[in-house]
């Protein structure tokens, strides 16, 4: 039997064990000494891990930090890896289904982690059971691993490498076809000040989960002394701003309602950031005396409502790879003080100590506190590796599209694991909006995958 027929026979079952597993909530949650990211995730993995058992693969569960499946023997592998945490579903009524039923429309498999990145994993699982049933000498190692903390952290690669080596060669399915070369550099940090919450109008302020999604929602409450203020504020950013101003006078103070759209903050410029435009009104509205006008007044002057860094003096363009964006992704009280995350991703025109200087003195000269969290560096593979060559003319063999290699603003598991780049689940003009409501993958699109991968995996496997 073909892979391809064998993955035509076999679709409707491909399918029921994906949705089984994007039935699963499997959002980071509170540690526990058996599960570091919580319940349900440790749930989702030994599901998943079930069905690889029962598809006949050996599996190893390290720790409830991350698994994976396996076939062959020898020294070297070849691994396709990809993560089954998804993050949070957002405003439920902005979506057109329950995002936990791997519901059908269209064609569309919709539902969060249908893309981002359950359903392309578990389609990798049926790759390797294709090519076991249609070539029965294969004896190659090949893993398949499945990740639990890509959409929170990295701690599940990290501790993958302290018990296990890395793969000769690797594919994540969590990027887009074609080849993904190179990936943009991933840069978290927040800018904090001290406030005397005595002092200031604002009583409580929150908006955004993720420092990698695009916050849709903000909420401010206000002192009632604020008023007259706040109606010229949003009659100005009626015209200016692109978010969306409500407001209600609960009687104790006033209550501010600021929306926008998520997106990935690998591209915010297809979302509206809540937080920025919270910090538009609230420079609007706040007197000078007020203790958080200084950190609202620096947040609008350097970063506004714009996503390249021009006003931080961080831009950094690339024809090839992408240029620099800037996403704020939380803000919030923490005790005395004020704080935004914010999320860059950066191409290898810039680096690492320029941000780090730019930012830190920027902050300086403003009173601001710079502080410095999370850093992944640029991947970057040449186009006549054996890698990227190897999967880029699967690619055009099985698909018929001459594509070049392809750089990508999102980060993913390659910039972790060594000898690794993302490869597919989706064409280019396909969104499947990951990170954002209906997230979706095309069945048709979703089936053609599992053929490149499996081919891949057989390409890739006789070089070890």
């Amino acid at each position: 039997m073909m892979i391809k027929k064998y993955i035509e026979h076999n679709f409707d079952n491909i399918l029921t064990d994906i949705v089984k597993i994007i039935k699963i909530k499997t959002v980071k949650g509170e540690a526990t000494p058996e599960a570091p990211f919580g319940e349900n995730l440790k749930y989702g993995l030994e599901k998943t891990l079930e069905i690889a058992k029962k598809l006949g693969f050996k599996t190893k569960n390290l720790n409830n930090y991350i698994g994976y499946a396996e076939i062959g023997e020898g020294d070297e592998y070849i691994a396709v890896l990809g993560h089954i945490d998804v993050v949070p579903e957002g405003d439920i009524s902005k979506w057109s289904v329950n995002p936990y039923s791997g519901e059908i429309k269209n064609n569309l498999l919709i539902a969060r982690g249908a893309i981002d990145n359950k359903g392309p994993i578990i389609s990798s699982l049926y790759s390797l059971k294709a090519i076991l049933e249609t070539n029965p000498t294969f004896n190659k190692r090949v893993r398949i691993i499945f990740g639990t903390n890509e959409e929170s952290g990295d701690e599940d690669i990290k501790y993958y490498l302290t018990q296990e080596k890395p793969p000769k060669y690797a594919f994540t399915p969590d990027g887009r076809f074609p080849v993904i070369f190179s990936e943009k550099g991933i840069y978290t940090f927040s800018f904090r000040e001290k406030i005397d919450w005595n002092n200031t109008e604002v009583l409580d302020i929150e908006a955004g989960t993720r420092s990698n999604v695009v916050p849709e929602f903000g909420k401010i409450i206000l002192k009632n002394s604020c008023f007259s203020r706040l109606t010229k504020g949003i009659e100005k950013l009626n015209s200016i701003s692109k978010c969306k101003f409500e407001f209600k006078n609960t009687g104790e103070n006033i209550e501010v309602n600021i929306t926008g759209k998520s997106a990935h903050a690998s591209s915010p410029e297809r979302g509206i950031n809540a937080i920025l435009g919270m910090y538009l009104l609230l420079n609007e509205v706040l007197e000078e005396k007020d203790s958080l006008k200084n950190f609202s007044n620096f947040i609008a002057k350097y970063i506004a409502e714009t996503t390249d860094g021009k006003l931080l003096g961080i831009k950094s363009c690339n024809e090839e790879t992408g240029d620099l964006t800037i996403s704020a992704g939380i803000t919030k009280r923490i005790e005395d003080f004020i704080s935004i995350k914010f999320n860059i991703r950066y191409p290898i025109s810039t680096t690492e100590k320029i941000l780090d200087g730019t930012l830190a003195n920027k902050a300086q000269e403003n009173n601001i506190i710079f502080y410095k969290e999370n850093h992944n560096p640029p991947l970057y593979f040449p186009k006549d590796s054996i890698l990227v060559k190897t999967l880029q003319e699967v690619y055009k063999e099985i698909t018929g599209r001459d594509e070049e290699p392809a750089a990508l603003g999102g980060g993913t598991y390659a910039k972790l694991m060594p000898n690794t780049v993302a490869f597919g689940p989706n064409y280019r003009e396909f969104k499947g909006n990951p990170h954002s409501f209906d997230e979706c993958i095309d069945l048709d699109m979703l089936k053609i995958g599992i053929e490149i991968y499996a081919k891949a995996i057989l390409r890739l496997s006789e070089y070890i």
